[in-house]
């Protein structure tokens, strides 16, 4: 038992009669957090509530309840690796490590995760987090935490057993509305707005810029206003659309995405509006547009830019009206849609330019975003790229990257943007053997550029003599400096053995004989 332990026994029986008199998961949760936070030195102590699917669920925060929270995923970041691993763990450079990339908390410098569990069941999860650099984890913090928690099993026990009763429950009952919505469905068809209900997607990013938008962004979601997103191809324009519909009133109807640059204008009314077409054989056809099938919720145009003049009039009337009227036929319609669009185009250029409707243009941008490039969030290069490398992939198979290629990634231009990361880092996954990635596992694209940049950088040094022996000095030196000291990756990337190049390094008289 540690000192801690030992000199707050007398709290900890407090603690668990406290415990044992409730079953209130938000007083019990609430309760141990703000003991936690007498004993244990931090800025911030969060519980999660681990369901049975091994989803998380944020129910207490610095001694209070969380009354609304979402639940995260099964398997995101220190919450879904000590869920799989029924260990602790801590991290005191959070910022770099891949395990957090996917958590979201931006000011946090150092996180301890510990399980609470009950014979081998985890029924939530710990983290005691720190802002700053004044305070590290340690492995004496886990054992603090662990021998808490085996002090107070009775009362946990108890918890566990109301938790499992209540899980039970409200899987019957999930059943219950399955099988009611089934039967419906059944007698009336299937419903569209089902079929295109989506779940809000995880934007990483800790830039200051990604933090103005999506505040930008959530705010918006609280209106119903029509929005016009704009930026670069590639930057996560739908993702924005996705977010703003998520977290708006409309979330429990449907979303759904139409790309105005495929296909004809007659395809394309028709992929909007509906159509209606006699057939002589099988009779009326009625083929529902994107108007009917996300009524009450969210239709997301994106390359506006492209919509034909002849059917932006059109457009522009339903959203004046409501209105609309499937092709082939004059009989109205109604709906309530949100209309989000979309375009990598100055739409305003395009409205001097004579391709865009003027009064289509103000309806849409009552409220206009602008999606950052990743060339302006520089700083979330790295952590996007570390998310995308382990994204869905189990503790034990996640990987990290070289300091040389964090480097090279830092540097590249991205004319794809996060798109083409999204991309190289899920190449880079597969052609990595091991768990580092190296440089040869990312895309031509980015080695050629590095090429390129190394040459311009030699031409402008210009033409200097130097002998063979010289030029390989040189470039061991360069290569090792690339690394930052790593006489292991040096050696690999220069294709020799460890010991040959200390061989090397001695003859430069860089290193001693002996460390050669």
């Amino acid at each position: 038992m540690t000192n801690t332990v030992a000199k707050e026994l007398t709290k900890i029986d407090t603690l668990s009669s406290k415990l044992l008199s409730t079953l209130d998961e938000a007083v019990f949760f609430g309760e141990l957090t703000k003991f936690f936070g007498k004993v244990i030195a931090c800025d911030e102590i969060v519980l999660n509530l681990v369901h049975e699917d091994n989803s998380c669920r944020r129910v207490a925060k610095n001694g209070r309840a969380v009354k609304k929270s979402v639940r995260k995923t099964k398997g995101l970041g220190a919450a879904g690796y000590v869920v799989k691993t029924k260990r602790p763990y801590f991290s005191n450079n959070v910022s770099r490590d891949p395990i957090f990339a996917s958590a979201g908390e931006t000011d946090v410098v150092s996180e301890l995760c510990v399980p609470v569990s009950v014979d081998g069941i985890i029924i939530g999860t710990v983290h005691f987090r720190v802002k700053d650099d004044s305070r590290k984890f340690e492995r004496s913090d886990i054992n603090t935490v662990v021998e808490i928690l085996n002090e107070i099993q009775g009362p946990l026990a108890n918890m566990k057993m109301y938790l499992s009763a209540k899980f039970l429950n409200e899987s019957l009952q999930k059943k219950i509305e399955e099988k009611e919505t089934e039967l419906n469905k059944k007698k009336g068809g299937l419903d569209l707005v089902d079929t295109y209900r989506i779940e809000e997607k995880e934007i990483v990013g800790n830039s200051g810029v990604m933090k103005e938008i999506l505040s930008t962004v959530d705010r918006v979601a609280a209106t119903d206003v029509n929005v016009l997103i704009n930026g670069e191809s590639g930057v996560g324009k739908e993702m924005i659309a996705r977010r703003i519909h998520c977290r708006s009133k409309r979330n429990q109807r449907a979303f759904i995405s139409v790309d105005c640059s495929m296909g004809s204008e007659e395809q394309l009314e028709s992929e909007i509006f509906g159509r209606e077409e006699l057939d002589v054989i099988k009779g009326l056809r009625i083929h529902k547009g994107v108007c009917e099938a996300a009524d009450g919720g969210t239709v997301f145009l994106n390359n506006i830019d492209k919509m034909p003049v002849r059917l932006q009039a059109k457009v522009m009337n339903f959203i004046k009206e409501g209105i609309f009227f499937r092709a082939g036929t004059q009989v109205p319609l109604r709906s309530s849609l949100r209309v989000i669009v979309a375009s990598s185009k100055d739409i305003a250029t395009c409205v001097e330019e004579g391709t865009f409707r003027e009064d289509l243009y103000f309806s849409v941008s009552t409220m206009s975003l602008r999606v950052p490039s990743l060339r302006e969030r520089h700083e979330d290069i790295e952590v996007l790229a570390s998310h995308f490398l382990n994204v869905g992939k189990s503790a034990d198979s996640q990987k990290s990257m070289s300091p040389g290629v964090i480097k090279l990634l830092s540097d590249y231009h991205w004319p794809g943007n996060v798109r083409e990361l999204h991309s190289i880092m899920e190449r880079a996954y597969i052609l990595s053997p091991s768990s580092i990635i190296e440089r040869d596992h990312l895309a031509d694209s980015i080695k050629v550029e590095m090429f390129e940049e190394e040459a311009e950088a030699v031409e402008e040094r210009g033409f200097r003599e130097m002998t063979l022996n010289d030029l390989e000095r040189e470039h061991i030196c360069r290569t090792l400096e690339h690394l930052s000291g790593n006489k292991t990756k040096t050696a690999k990337t220069l294709g020799i053995t460890v010991k040959t190049l200390y061989n090397k390094l001695h003859s430069y008289g860089m290193i001693e004989p002996k460390e050669a």
